[in-house]
């Protein structure tokens, strides 16, 4: 396994860029510190703390609820954006984000690009760690500089002078750790599995095998999900046709940005009104060649909204599209319905190519094939 780390603040801190470059900290009241920006870190604010003690060491920080259902959606917009970088990708709203570039042709170009997405994603340079497993990879990351990258080859010898505090125990197991003398990962590795388990339990093996740089750990492959809705609420209920186009058009909108990251197409299209009386209404259809642009979902959607007649004031709007597919499979479809011969096809190609040159249409030739990246196997080339 090869596996680069991209580290970032917590996700909750990233939806609020403009606060970057002053303490901030997240978390409820009466509750615990769940992130801390970089600038809070110097007062002694730590995730895990309470609140109050937070607030008490850094009043000039600005305070954050936590919004997870925000946060959730920003993990699922980069793990979109990681996705076609590496055969695994894995996200959490922790701020790491990992890819087992294990077998990838270039990896170099996968971690400058992964480099470049996360920076627009976030708002701001990631650290990058680049070592044979997840947790080598996330502790070179740490060591790294706002857009650097530290690199691992041993990762035993890495891990050896460094504190045990790495490990993710908790505090009575960092305390024992103390105790007991083990205070770098060095001296966690040299001691035996058996005999740090009897003192911590299951976790305590599982400590001296990442201080071995073992990296007992798999990443868990982040998969596009096969389902996405739009929905806007009406707050007074609303009868104007004008208006429900309108918010339609901009739901389609949204739902094509969502495609276009997750590089899918609707092969399904549902629309859903809700009536004041809570009764909905409802109209689908499967549509024969995916759509993805906001053009296509609103062409097909508008024209439903043009012909319904409501029964009555409407609260919510919902555009659903319950089965997505992959956009790679549209290009099987460029020419589809017209049956047309190679002579045809290739006329029609010769007609784009005087209008908008010869680069308009390329052909793949064979690259690296045995990449597990579809997109490095070949390479496209003017036809």
């Amino acid at each position: 396994m090869r596996v680069c780390c991209g580290l970032t603040r917590h996700l909750e801190l990233a939806k609020r860029t403009d606060l970057y470059g002053s303490p901030v900290v997240v978390g409820r009241w009466d509750d615990h510190v769940i992130a801390a920006s970089e600038e809070a870190l110097p007062f002694g604010v730590a995730p895990g703390m309470p609140l109050r003690q937070a607030e008490h060491l850094c009043p000039q920080a600005t305070f954050l609820a936590p919004d997870p259902e925000a946060a959730a959606r920003l993990r699922e917009l980069i793990s979109s954006a990681l996705y076609d970088l590496a055969p695994v990708v894995e996200v959490k709203v922790e701020g790491i984000a990992w890819l087992d570039v294990s077998g990838v042709v270039r990896p170099g170009d996968s971690i400058r690009e992964a480099r470049r997405r996360l920076r627009t994603a976030i708002g701001r340079e990631p650290r990058l760690g680049v070592g044979p497993g997840p947790f080598s990879a996330r502790v070179a990351a740490t060591r790294a500089r706002p857009g650097r990258v530290v690199h691992v080859e041993d990762a035993r010898a890495f891990l050896a002078p460094l504190p045990s505090r790495e490990l993710a125990l908790d505090t009575e197991q960092l305390e024992r750790l103390d105790l007991l003398g083990l205070r770098t990962l060095g001296a966690v590795a040299a001691i035996g599995p058996r005999e740090l388990e009897s003192q911590l339990g299951r976790e305590g093996r599982h400590a001296v095998l990442l201080a071995r740089g073992a990296e007992p750990d798999e990443l868990t492959p982040w998969r596009p999900p096969q389902f996405s809705s739009a929905h806007r609420q009406f707050e007074p209920p609303i009868e104007d046709r004008e208006a429900l186009l309108f918010v339609s058009r901009a739901l389609c909108g949204d739902l094509a940005d969502e495609l276009g990251l997750r590089g899918a197409g609707a092969k399904r299209v549902r629309v859903r009104l809700v009536y004041e009386s809570g009764e909905p209404e409802e109209r689908s259809s499967i549509v024969r060649h995916p759509l993805s642009s906001a053009a296509e979902l609103f062409g097909l959607i508008g024209g439903w909204i043009k012909e319904w007649q409501p029964r009555a004031p409407i609260t919510e709007l919902w555009i659903e599209l319950p089965v997505l597919e992959a956009a790679g499979r549209r290009q099987l479809r460029l020419w589809a319905g017209n049956d047309g011969t190679s002579e045809e096809v290739a006329a029609a190609v010769e007609r784009l190519q005087e209008r908008h040159g010869a680069l308009v249409v390329l052909k793949p030739r064979p690259a690296f094939i045995s990449s597990p990246l579809p997109d490095q196997r070949f390479e496209w080339v003017s036809s």
